[in-house]
């Protein structure tokens, strides 16, 4: 085998050179051991990058959609509520609108009263013929009995009459005039001037200062009856003797009662309707006890009733009339019944307070006509005064042409 040679100046630039290549060469695996670790650093890193990456999308798109389907629950119950809500509406309107059609409110009782008025007030008509003298009213008080119910007597006699009458109704007046006297002993205290005072008739007999009373006590009944014998049926005549009514002169004089009294009958007539619309009319039993099973009438009539219906629960004909009126308009519990109505049953009571204003007006056309048939009585009368006199002189005239007088 051949060995090379070189030059000893060529083979030292060799060994240089191979001495100088060597570390080069060894530098190679350090270098890429360097860059793969840095490498695989960075893609580890950027495999976590985008495991974060990842979990953080997915825990959005998780949380978008659990959010949605929250939202989508709570669109989904506000729909259900607003559904219950228009169902539960409707249910309560139609509830509602049944309940005014069909309901029968707690004042519906109250209402058989007004049902009642015209028989209350025929009862009424037809007991005015008992307050005449000798009609047949009960009373109890002798000397009141005598006065009222005794054929007609000489006015000297009825004048004593009517004072011994008055003995029991002797009032401050009176006993500041002639007190102590037979005439007046004492000042009554519980019916001074019962017997010549009106307001025997409006509100009652009683103490001064009393509350008025719509039904009379038997004994307010028998004031107001003495009342309208002082005022109206005083005597001016005594009544004829069958004998002395058969004679040519009685007859005259009958006839002249008669035309006297068709005239008193009429000046008479209101004050008599007075007192029989004041007396206990049983024909209201009933229909109060219906009526006072409303709360707002009961409340109404323990307010305001008189002594008399609040012990027997009968009332008279103009106390049932106020009664119907005031428990409408002066009683504050009928606010509530108001409260409670509505629709169909609102409109039926404005129907009925409508049809009690009617009622009420033609009872105060009838008052009319009654007065209007007095102011044509005190007009005749009148005119007979005028003409009375003119005709007499005019016939003694016409008499004296004839041969006459």
């Amino acid at each position: 085998m051949n060995h090379l040679r070189f030059p000893p100046r060529r083979a030292m630039a060799l060994a240089a050179c191979l001495a100088a290549s060597q570390p080069a060469f060894a530098a190679w695996p350090v270098i890429d051991a360097a860059v793969l670790a840095a490498v695989t650093a960075l893609n580890t890193s950027v495999n976590a990058m985008h495991t974060n990456l990842y979990n953080l999308l997915y825990q959005i798109g998780t949380a978008i959609n659990q959010q949605t389907s929250k939202v989508s629950s709570t669109v989904e119950a506000a729909a259900r509520a607003q559904r219950e809500f228009d169902t539960a509406q409707e249910r309560n309107r139609r509830y509602e609108d049944a309940r005014q059609r069909y309901v029968v409110a707690p004042s519906i009782c109250s209402e058989s009263a007004s049902g009642g008025a015209a028989q209350v007030a025929a009862t009424a008509a037809a007991m005015k013929g008992s307050v005449r003298s000798r009609g047949g009213v009960p009373i109890t008080n002798v000397a009141i009995a005598q006065a009222v119910n005794s054929p007609g007597v000489p006015q000297e006699v009825d004048a004593a009459r009517a004072s011994n009458v008055h003995v029991q109704f002797c009032d401050a007046d009176d006993h500041a005039a002639y007190g102590g006297s037979k005439a007046c002993p004492a000042v009554s205290t519980n019916m001074p001037g019962a017997d010549k005072r009106v307001d025997s008739l409006y509100i009652g007999a009683g103490p001064n200062g009393k509350a008025p009373d719509l039904t009379f006590s038997q004994q307010q009944v028998e004031a107001a009856l003495m009342y309208v014998q002082n005022a109206y049926r005083r005597s001016v005549g005594p009544q004829l003797r069958k004998g002395e009514a058969d004679t040519a002169s009685g007859a005259q004089y009958v006839g002249l009662v008669t035309q006297l009294n068709a005239v008193l009958s009429a000046a008479a007539d209101p004050a008599e309707q007075q007192i029989v619309d004041s007396t206990p009319n049983p024909d209201t039993q009933q229909l109060l006890k219906e009526a006072l099973q409303s709360p707002s009438a009961s409340a109404y009539f323990t307010q305001v009733a008189s002594p008399r219906a609040r012990a027997t629960n009968v009332m008279s004909a103009r106390e049932f009339e106020s009664f119907e009126v005031g428990r409408r308009y002066a009683n504050t519990a009928y606010q509530s019944d108001l409260q409670s109505m509505g629709g169909e049953n609102l409109t039926r009571e404005l129907i009925r307070v409508n049809a009690l204003n009617a009622w009420l007006l033609a009872g105060l056309k009838s008052e009319i006509r009654r007065s209007n048939i007095i102011s044509g009585q005190v007009l005749a009368s009148t005119v007979r005064q005028e003409y009375e006199p003119i005709l007499a002189q005019k016939y003694r005239a016409v008499s004296g042409r004839m041969g006459g007088q």
